[in-house]
């Protein structure tokens, strides 16, 4: 009896310590515990840091490239984002927007995996085509909509808004009707839900700019981190409401308010110093933290 005790005490602790090995070995890295701690911040709704400073309302959405492979990126499942945790960070594939697992149980795969929003195309092929992008933002913001809806571009007004630029004609839009013509038999939802619509919309930005509106839908930006975009959609949406007072002050056409080219750059460059960034975000995790409905499991 007491060999066959001494047996299964020795079998429990090898079954245990190979136990302990796997998960050892299928945990994410520190790098992308770190993105996606930062990411369940930015993305969480009504007391998220998106959502708190009124850029995103329950559909928009904030993704990021996984660190530790270029060719993927972090984003959560279709839920609501107030109840978005760890357990609902999937990892999908840049070529086609497939979601491969479960970023913190890559057990989970295939038809296991929750749905997926449908525009995560609009994330997907941002990344593809442009390989300096870590993190994309899609959003509703009631701000910008309206300058998409007439065919006028913003232009950076403050200097914390430097990275919407100072091009002639403001940012580029994206007309959906440009990729799926009026007389064609798909949708006409404005939904950018496969691949093709994701490069067309990518094809949109312009040197000079990181934002692109999306006419009657919103707009898309992108960034070198989840700090960054969360920055520029914040001053995205106050320097859009200073270009509408100072055109309806009688500050003439669109051209014509806001910054130079040389005053956005370096305005740009100056104001998304880490420092400066670090300083912002740090401010609204607080804040959003003072509500008890908000827990990020990766941060406690």
């Amino acid at each position: 009896m007491m060999m066959k005790a001494s047996a299964l005490r020795l079998y429990a602790y090898f079954l245990v310590t190979s136990l302990l090995s796997i998960v050892v070995e299928t945990a994410p890295s520190p790098n992308v515990t770190q993105v996606s701690t930062d990411l369940l911040d930015a993305n969480h709704r009504d007391p998220d840091i998106l959502h708190f400073l009124d850029i995103v309302d329950p559909y928009g959405h904030i993704s990021v490239r996984d660190p530790d492979n270029s060719s993927q990126f972090i984003m959560t499942f279709s839920i609501a984002p107030a109840s978005a945790t760890s357990q609902a960070l999937v990892t999908y594939d840049i070529s086609n927007a497939t979601a491969l697992h479960l970023t913190f149980n890559e057990s989970v795969t295939g038809a296991n995996i929750p749905p997926s929003f449908n525009e995560r195309f609009i994330h997907s092929q941002i990344y593809a085509s442009q390989p300096n992008v870590t993190s994309v933002i899609h959003s509703h913001t009631l701000e910008v909509i309206p300058f998409g809806a007439v065919g006028v571009g913003l232009r950076a007004q403050i200097g914390a808004a430097g990275s919407l630029g100072a091009l002639t004609n403001g940012t580029p839009i994206f007309d959906f009707s440009s990729a799926v013509p009026e007389d064609s038999d798909q949708l006409h939802d404005l939904l950018i839900k496969n691949t093709e619509l994701g490069d067309a919309l990518a094809a949109t930005f312009e040197d000079g700019s990181d934002v692109v509106l999306m006419k009657g839908h919103g707009m898309a930006l992108r960034a070198s981190s989840i700090r960054q975009a969360t920055y520029r959609a914040f001053y995205t949406k106050q320097s859009a409401t200073v270009q509408m007072q100072a055109m309806l002050l009688g500050g003439g056409s669109a051209s014509q308010v806001g910054l130079t080219v040389n005053q956005a750059m370096d305005a740009g460059a100056t104001n998304e110093g880490q420092g400066i960034l670090d300083r912002g975000w740090n401010l609204w995790v607080q804040q959003v933290d003072q509500n008890s409905l908000y827990v990020n499991d990766l941060r406690g």
